[in-house]
């Protein structure tokens, strides 16, 4: 009894320490693969062709869905990258294949850092908007909230007109709210937007780039990295208890 208890205050010290521990911001500097990324990624290239039940090809063409599936996890709604951006990325479609069975990760991590910096450059855009407040309501204008399917914007003036149109709907929602607007609500909406984009580290990079391939091959197969791995094995472990 003393023993489970023990446990169990143990536990819940963990789980404490993780709910009030401040993250940390990843230094752009530390966002690279590692060597044993480099490594884990070519035994999971083997297990993929080698035990999986659909016996997959990793060539051009699951290279080709990976690539396009990886930029989509990071930019599901549209909001951040342009198209101009994508035709940049388009040498990468073919070789993502070779980056996973040869463990030469260093185009999905360059793809991260350009979207990172796209994001602080969008929030900032954004934060200066709510700071000049020129917004005409009289003016009718339609702004759809979800993007998934819409096309890339095609540069960055065309996404500035975008944010502007978000900022603008975000502003009119809180208005019409019970809660009414505040300005301050909104900054901290879209500093929660940058705060997690920046706490992503290089093992967050990498599961996002993995199962690009394992999601393109089919739904159910997925890669854990170790952080995520240990905390799903400890809500297990709480679940079972």
């Amino acid at each position: 009894m003393k023993m489970t208890q023990k446990v169990l205050l143990g536990v819940l010290a963990l789980l404490v320490s993780g709910v009030f521990a401040k993250p940390q911001v990843v230094p752009v500097s530390d966002l690279k693969p590692d060597q044993q990324q480099r490594r884990t990624a070519l035994i999971i290239a083997q297990v993929l062709e080698g035990f999986h039940y659909t016996q997959p090809d990793i060539d051009d063409s699951l290279s080709s869905l990976a690539f396009e599936r990886y930029l989509e996890s990071l930019d599901p709604n549209r909001a951040f990258f342009t198209q101009k951006d994508l035709d940049g990325f388009e040498r990468y479609r073919e070789v993502f294949d070779d980056n996973l069975l040869n463990g030469r990760l260093k185009p999905p991590f360059e793809i991260f850092r350009q979207f990172r910096n796209k994001v602080e450059q969008r929030i900032s855009y954004a934060k200066r908007l709510l700071d000049d407040f020129n917004f005409d309501f009289t003016r009718q204008e339609t702004y759809l909230f979800d993007r998934e399917d819409s096309a890339w914007e095609a540069d960055e003036k065309a996404l500035d007109e975008l944010w502007r149109k978000r900022v603008k709907n975000d502003v009119l929602t809180r208005r019409l709210s019970d809660d009414g607007f505040k300005k301050e609500d909104l900054q901290k909406r879209y500093d929660g937007i940058l705060r997690r984009v920046r706490q992503m580290n290089s093992g967050d990079v990498f599961q996002a780039f993995i199962n690009a391939f394992t999601l393109s091959i089919e739904p159910h197969t997925t890669y854990m990295s170790p952080r995520l791995s240990e905390n799903f094995d400890i809500g297990m472990r709480l679940s079972l208890q």
